[in-house]
């Protein structure tokens, strides 16, 4: 099979040309971002110095998310993660780390998550609407294991994964039972059948965020909270 050998380099010579000066238009705009971050959206602080085992942060790895700012200007892209331990969001700029504030940034947007901000706190979106705000107050909970003084060494503190569901309404926090005798209570009484047969007519979980979410869509006008 003969191969066109000039077409093939010209092409590849086109690829990395197009790659790098992709390359440096993400870092152009990665650094007019990162300074404007740095001086107004973020602040530098201490990371809590507790020694623990695994991943502190809610993803794998940080990623891309844009910012919608509380004065609604233009939104700002950013690569972060959010901290569980210290329930902020982490900007590295290569020497120091700094966490994002809160009383500046509306919504950080991920590709398949959202946060939001109130009351000057982050907290993950299971339904933001005009009506009300259903959302999860996820963060790590710190013990220690289990062991014999004397006989074995004193663990390092290990930590679990928590998540709090919170409704947001009326611009009032209500802590949410997972449990479906507490949902019931939370509209009015005459609600209640209606409630129990649309929640076992749809199979809804309480545990699971999106079928909870499903619920207070449904009957977010009978909330007596």
């Amino acid at each position: 099979m003969f191969i066109d050998v000039t077409f093939f380099v010209k092409y590849v010579f086109l690829f990395l040309s197009f790659f790098v000066y992709s390359q440096q238009l993400t870092l152009q705009d990665t650094g007019v971002n990162l300074e404007f971050i740095k001086r107004e959206l973020s602040a530098p602080y201490q990371s809590n110095t507790v020694i623990i085992t695994g991943n502190k942060y809610y993803f794998k790895k940080s990623i891309n998310a844009t910012l919608k700012l509380s004065n609604n200007e233009s939104p700002v892209n950013v690569v972060t993660n959010y901290n569980l331990l210290e329930q902020t969001f982490d900007v590295f700029d290569g020497s120091e780390t700094l966490k994002l504030l809160p009383n500046k940034i509306k919504k950080v947007i991920f590709p398949d998550k959202e946060f939001v901000s109130i009351d000057n706190k982050f907290y993950e979106a299971i339904e933001v609407n005009d009506n009300f705000s259903l959302l999860a107050d996820t963060y790590l909970e710190i013990y220690f294991p289990e062991y014999t003084p004397g006989i074995q060494d004193k663990p390092d503190p290990k930590y679990r994964k928590k998540n709090s569901v919170l409704l947001y309404y009326k611009d009032r926090f209500n802590y949410v039972e997972r449990r479906k005798s507490f949902l019931i209570s939370m509209f009015n009484k005459n609600m209640a059948k209606e409630i129990n047969t649309f929640m076992k007519k749809n199979k809804i979980s309480p545990r699971d965020n999106d079928e909870l979410k499903s619920l207070f869509v449904e009957f977010h006008s009978s909330l007596n909270r």
